[in-house]
């Protein structure tokens, strides 16, 4: 499943090919592939003429910020992918969702297995919210703002205002098993098997220990290599394995790269 760096990778692709780009027209060819708005058509309806503003990301979703406030979240998970086709190029059978931009290119949504989801929403909601203590709201079926889709996840690791501080006061009164806390969405937003693999092989951490008996020391080492492995999985356009791609449709350098993912029963690069 593509992790944060593979989709960063792909939203800033996105974000110099189709910004400012207009939507004359959408086909959904799997309507499973909408979450919202339902039905499909009512989908396409909305989304007739309007214009990219820019693209970007929030934990393993890419968010096209429409010009009129509105989002268009984009989560890829096992297949997805977000390929930006010139005029002309031949028609793609695993295509769930065509966008036809005014300039005769087509943003299309491949996805093999069909696990992906596509969802508009209105605007607002994405920044940080304070916790107010004991107030209960009631919670809506139907999240209607682009910040209520992303409402249980946690703090992206790469901000500044993640630091190492912060992460240690998240991690106070943890007992979960390491690797199990960083592939939590709700604890850091973006991590999967493969950064916390790394992550916790760089910081030489057991991927069983509990979380709760850290020192200082190892938090700060924890901290420094999940940024470490997300900034290089960025820099070397992510982690190809089976089916992620970037917006051209080409695979990322990173998984040559990685010290202990998929490496079981091979020599340690740190100790042989």
């Amino acid at each position: 499943m593509p992790e944060l760096p593979e989709v960063e990778t792909v939203a800033r692709d996105l974000q110099g090919w189709v910004a400012g780009a207009q939507i004359l027209d959408a086909e959904v060819r799997w309507e499973r592939t909408v979450s919202h708005p339902q039905p499909a058509s009512l989908f396409v309806d909305q989304l007739r003429g309007a214009r990219i503003a820019r693209v970007g990301r929030r934990a393993k979703s890419v968010l096209i910020h429409l010009d009129d406030g509105r989002v268009m979240t984009v989560a890829l998970r096992m297949t997805g992918a977000l390929i930006v086709a010139a005029p002309g190029t031949p028609d793609d059978p695993y295509a769930r969702v065509v966008f036809r931009l005014a300039d005769g290119r087509e943003l299309r949504y491949r996805d093999v297995r069909k696990f992906g989801r596509i969802g508009l929403w209105e605007g607002g909601g994405l920044r940080a919210r304070r916790r107010v203590r004991e107030r209960r709201v009631r919670e809506r079926r139907v999240p209607y703002r682009v910040g209520d889709v992303f409402g249980r996840h946690g703090p992206e690791p790469l901000a500044t205002t993640f630091s190492s501080a912060r992460f240690a006061q998240r991690l106070q009164g943890r007992s979960a098993r390491l690797k199990t806390l960083l592939l939590d969405q709700s604890f850091i937003a973006g991590a999967g098997n493969i950064y916390a693999d790394e992550a916790l092989w760089r910081a030489r951490l057991h991927p069983l220990r509990p979380a709760d008996t850290l020192t200082l020391d190892e938090v700060r080492r924890l901290h420094r290599a999940i940024r470490s492995v997300l900034r290089q999985g960025i820099a070397n356009r992510g982690a190809s394995f089976s089916d992620y791609v970037d917006a051209a449709g080409e695979e990322g350098e990173n998984a040559e790269r990685l010290m202990v993912y998929q490496r079981t029963g091979q020599p340690c690069f740190r100790c042989g």
